[in-house]
């Protein structure tokens, strides 16, 4: 009792259906702290809790306590629940259709964070770009000299061959052609003939 007589008000946790008044722990909810018994306190840690009124649940409990309605995310990594009614959007008409797949505000968040991370990321690798470009002028000749050689690796492949045949063309304009083989001693002839033009 304090000393104007009154008694001080009585903590307890922050779970209208619980009714410990114990060990009670500090959670940050929203803007604002809210006191859990160690149970709960646990519960909420595993967000096992409506996103939008921190009310904890079990998984083992028939109606999660307060009987209200509730909807578990589709996302099988997740299955966290919350209540339909605490939900901002209208999903109540839109559960009956199957097709229909409820992602949870904790996914929601999750996913819009990567898709503003890879945003940024994209941004900043194309300020990257421009500004190599705009303070090396040797980038853009590196560019255009890497499609160059994409371009031309295919004939690259095929220079080898390309010269072979050149190089016999070249020998052939030079020492004329050799004589069509009629007997084995022309064509050891030729044989000889072909050596020779190779040596030199």
């Amino acid at each position: 009792m304090s000393t104007s007589g009154e008694y001080p008000p009585v903590r307890q946790c922050f779970n209208q259906y619980c009714p410990s008044s114990f060990d009670l722990k500090v959670a940050k909810f929203s803007d604002s702290t809210i006191l859990l018994c160690g149970t709960c306190y646990e519960l909420y840690k595993r967000r096992k809790c409506c996103y939008f009124c921190a009310q904890v649940y079990k998984d083992d409990e028939q109606n999660f306590l307060d009987g209200k309605k509730w909807v578990q995310c589709d996302n099988q990594r997740c299955g966290k629940w919350t209540h339909i009614d605490c939900e901002v959007s209208d999903i109540e008409s839109q559960l009956q259709h199957k097709s229909f797949k409820y992602k949870c505000p904790w996914c929601r968040i999750e996913k819009d964070k990567k898709k503003k991370q890879s945003q940024l990321t994209k941004s900043l690798i194309n300020q990257d770009l421009a500004d190599q470009s705009d303070q090396d002028p040797e980038y853009i000749h590196s560019s255009i000299k890497k499609i160059y050689l994409e371009e031309t690796s295919i004939q690259q492949i095929f220079e080898p061959w390309l010269k072979k045949n050149t190089f016999l063309e070249e020998l052939l304009k030079k020492n004329g052609e050799f004589t069509q083989c009629i007997n084995q001693e022309e064509l050891q002839s030729d044989l000889s003939k072909m050596r020779t033009l190779l040596k030199k």
